[in-house]
C-alpha cells in the first residue's frame, strides 16, 4: 500500500512534465510559424502595391501574393464613424495574430467554443495588411461572419477617408496545409455577406446614403487564396455613413464588455443622428419584419410527430 502510495507523486510528476514539455513545443512551433508567416508576406504586400498603384483594386491578396478575396464593400466616415457604426450592429473587432490568439484559437476550434474576437488571417491590398477587421461570431470559432478594410487614401467632399473592404462568411475551419495553423474554409455566396453588412449597418441609423457602383462588373465565378470557391453578381455596396461625432476608442470593441460600453455611449450618438439615417433604419427594420411574416405565412406546416399531442 506504501509503495503504491508513494508512486502517485513520481506519475503526477511525470504527467506534468510532458504536459509542459508538449505546451512548450506547441508555443515554440507557434512562434517560428509566426516569424516564417511574416518573412513571407512580402511576397502580398508587393504585389498588392503594385496591383493597386493606379487603379481602384478588385481583389485583395495572401501573403504570397496570390488573390484572395474580392473587394465587395466601400464605405465613407471617419475610422471611429466605422467601428461605432459596427459596434452598434452587434459586431467586434478581430484580435490581432499572435502567439496567444493563435493558441486559443486553436484550442477553441479543436473544442468547438466560442472565441468571439478570434482573429482573422492577413489579406494585403496597398502594400499593407487590413487596417480593422470585423466578425460578428456564430455558436462557435469554426463559423462567423466578417470583413476587413483597408483605408483607400481617397477622401469623399467632406473630408473623410473612403474604405474598401471584402466581406465573407466563415463556414467552417481547418488545419492549413502549409502552416499547419487553423485557418477558415469561406462560404461561396459573397453576395449573401455583401447585402447582410448593408442591412445591418442600415438598422444602426448610421447609414445616410447607398448605392452600388461596378467591381468587376459582372458575374464572376472563382477561387480564393486557400482554394475556397466563390460566386458573385461583380458589384460594390457604396455606403456613406452619419458624419457625427463617436465616442472614444469606438474601433476598439473587442467583446461583450466592450459592446455593453459602446451601447451605452451610443444612447448620446443616436440622438445626433442625421433623419435620413433613421428613416432608412425604420424601413429596413420594416423590410425585414415583412420578409420574416412572409416566410413565416408560405412555410408549409410541420407534419405531427409522432409524439404530438
Amino acid at each position: 500500500m506504501g509503495d503504491s502510495l508513494s508512486t502517485i507523486p513520481l506519475i503526477a510528476g511525470v504527467v506534468t512534465g510532458v504536459c509542459v514539455l508538449f505546451a512548450a513545443l506547441v508555443m515554440a512551433h507557434l512562434f517560428n510559424v509566426t516569424r516564417r508567416l511574416r518573412r513571407e508576406s512580402r511576397r502580398g504586400r508587393e504585389e498588392s502595391a503594385r496591383q493597386s498603384a493606379s487603379e481602384i483594386p478588385l481583389m485583395t491578396f495572401n501573403r504570397a501574393g496570390r488573390p484572395g478575396d474580392p473587394i465587395n464593400l466601400e464605405i465613407t466616415g471617419a475610422s471611429g464613424q466605422l467601428g461605432a457604426s459596427f459596434a452598434a450592429a452587434g459586431w467586434y473587432r478581430a484580435d490581432e495574430i499572435d502567439l496567444v490568439t493563435s493558441i486559443r484559437i486553436s484550442v477553441d476550434a479543436v473544442l468547438g467554443r466560442k472565441y468571439s474576437t478570434a482573429p482573422v488571417s492577413n489579406l494585403y491590398l496597398y502594400g499593407r495588411k487590413e487596417d480593422y477587421a470585423f466578425e460578428r461570431p456564430g455558436k462557435t470559432v469554426r463559423q462567423r461572419d466578417h470583413v476587413r478594410f483597408w483605408d483607400t487614401g481617397r477622401v469623399s467632399q467632406d473630408g473623410r477617408p473612403i474604405w474598401v473592404g471584402s466581406a465573407t462568411r466563415d463556414a467552417k475551419i481547418e488545419l492549413s496545409r502549409t502552416n499547419h495553423l487553423p485557418t477558415h474554409g469561406i462560404s461561396p455566396d459573397l453576395d449573401a455577406e455583401r447585402q447582410l453588412i448593408v442591412s445591418e449597418l442600415a438598422q444602426t441609423g448610421y447609414v445616410i446614403a447607398e448605392r452600388e457602383r461596378p467591381g468587376f462588373g459582372k458575374e464572376t465565378h472563382g477561387a480564393n487564396g486557400g482554394g475556397d470557391p466563390y460566386f458573385t453578381d461583380g458589384m460594390v455596396a457604396a455606403l456613406t455613413l452619419a458624419n457625427v461625432w463617436t465616442p472614444p476608442l469606438a474601433t476598439q470593441v473587442r467583446g461583450a464588455l466592450g459592446a455593453r460600453i459602446a451601447q451605452a455611449g451610443e444612447r448620446l450618438v443616436r440622438r445626433r443622428l442625421p433623419k435620413e439615417g433613421l428613416e432608412r433604419a425604420a424601413r429596413e427594420v420594416a423590410r425585414l419584419k415583412q420578409r420574416r411574416d412572409t416566410h413565416a405565412a408560405t412555410a408549409p406546416e410541420q407534419a405531427p410527430g409522432p409524439h404530438s399531442r
